[in-house]
């Protein structure tokens, strides 16, 4: 039977291995980093790895799992749900806060982390649902303070609460992509506040 502390010392050896693998990951891809060289460069026995996982792929799902819940996602449960301007001056703010003391700032700023999505996109058969779940989530924040920013006459426009929750979305999508394409992801949380602040301006009431 495990302890209280017993518990806490495994989940601070699952985290170590899991920021070092994405650390890894990030530095040479999935296909050239090794199951040895990750037990080698963690530190722990095969016995000890072998606890958590046991081969390359259950680690990279692993890793891609937690990469997704706490840096690609934003709860908007704690972001402002009546003012639309409040909403958009909060997000990386909070999104900085999901971040904080999990991941380092190297791999908060690696250009290469969309690479790696899309790297796991071909080898994760279910990541695709995941991250289709999750935008099925975002639409429904995004169209929820939108009406709410409509009651409250803060905006104005003849688009619907979905499509103006698609223009702020897809806004961000489409900067993502070409910020990847042209190797300039240093500064996509700037970019995005700025297109947005840009439809923000368009709508206001």
């Amino acid at each position: 039977m495990h302890t209280e502390q017993s518990v806490c010392i495994m989940e601070d050896s699952k985290t170590r291995i899991l920021q070092t693998a994405l650390k890894l990951f990030l530095e040479k891809s999935y296909k050239a980093v090794t199951f040895q060289e990750l037990m080698d460069i963690t530190g722990f026995s095969k016995g000890a790895f072998y606890y958590f996982f046991k081969n390359k792929q259950e680690i990279f799902e692993a890793v891609i799992d937690m990469y997704v819940d706490r840096f690609a996602m934003v709860d908007f449960s704690q972001l402002p749900q009546n003012s639309l301007r409040d909403f958009l001056d909060a997000y990386f703010p909070e999104a900085k806060r999901m971040r904080a003391g999990f991941f380092t700032e190297e791999v908060a700023a690696a250009a290469n982390r969309y690479s790696l999505m899309f790297e796991a996109l071909r080898i994760l058969p279910d990541l695709k649902n995941k991250i289709n779940r999750h935008e099925d989530k975002v639409e429904a924040s995004w169209i929820g303070i939108i009406s709410s920013a409509r009651k409250n006459k803060e905006i104005k426009a003849a688009l619907s609460d979905k499509q103006l929750a698609r223009l702020f979305i897809d806004a961000g999508h489409g900067i993502v992509i070409h910020l990847i394409m042209t190797d300039n992801t240093t500064v996509l949380e700037h970019e995005i506040s700025s297109a947005w602040d840009n439809i923000y301006v368009l709508i206001k009431a």
